[in-house]
């Protein structure tokens, strides 16, 4: 049932067939599904509590397509022997990452991630994930990013847990805060390809630690952020990357794709 919406064209036709495949197979219960959620890349869905996952579990095919699918052609353009360095800044369950092992093995491209993820279920979720899909080019940073060395606390949604987020002077789950900048250099790490940050709000401060901080060379060549949220994108933390040198490739209803104006860094 799951496939039979994926038969149709990429519109308004598919998400509606989803909608009602997904009510049909949830409406008996089903809190858990074990999927091939990407070709070769396999995850353990948690139907209830995360929307992301949800989504997925009968639209993997039109879930976020037009952000991976700039992910995908920028992949594609890369060339040389380095690997194609992603990293998933906020990766929740790990379906991004999940995602880019999938299009770098249909495309025979060497392949790092960095996948941050602070909360420990949903760092749970992920690492089952990539121990079920035998990912061995992915690396677990288990830290909140920030813009200095510290500890901080998480606000955990009961509804969703991708709406988990850093919440100052809070009594939630405590766990370390590190800047981008070292995540990346302590993990080996001297240029990035693509980076994905979704941390739900606290994006400028640790961009603006990053860009002050870190050389040119580290700054991604191109950032897949959220700006659903923001009035305007100038005033976001889309719109600090846009100071520094970024410029938008492309917006989309929730995201917007960021690239380095200088090209390859």
């Amino acid at each position: 049932m799951r496939r039979l919406p994926m038969s149709l064209p990429l519109n308004g036709l598919r998400r509606a067939a989803e909608t009602v495949v997904r009510r049909a197979l949830m409406s008996g219960g089903r809190e858990i599904a074990d999927i091939e959620v990407f070709p070769g890349q396999f995850a353990r869905l948690h139907l209830r509590d995360n929307r992301c996952e949800k989504r997925v579990f009968a639209g993997s095919r039109t879930w976020d397509d037009a952000e991976r699918a700039e992910i995908r052609q920028r992949m594609a353009a890369h060339s040389g022997d380095r690997p194609f360095v992603f990293v998933d800044a906020g990766a929740n369950a790990g379906l991004y990452t999940l995602s880019v092992l999938a299009d770098a093995r249909n495309l025979g491209k060497p392949v790092k991630v960095i996948a941050v993820e602070p909360d420990p279920e949903n760092r749970r979720r992920l690492e089952f994930n990539l121990t079920a899909s035998t990912a061995d080019d992915v690396t677990v940073a288990p830290v909140a990013l920030g813009a200095e060395v510290g500890e901080v606390h998480l606000s955990v949604s009961g509804r969703n847990r991708g709406e988990v987020h850093v919440e100052e002077g809070g009594d939630g789950v405590t766990v370390p805060l590190r800047p981008l900048g070292q995540v990346l250099t302590e993990n080996g790490i001297d240029r990035v390809d693509v980076m994905k940050i979704d941390i739900e709000g606290y994006e400028t401060p640790v961009l603006n630690a990053f860009f002050a901080d870190s050389p040119r060379n580290l700054w991604p060549g191109m950032i897949l952020i959220e700006t659903r949220h923001d009035a305007a994108i100038e005033d976001s933390a889309a719109g600090l990357c846009l100071k520094h040198g970024y410029s938008v490739a492309k917006q989309m209803r929730q995201n917007a794709v960021l690239v380095l104006q200088d090209g390859e860094v």
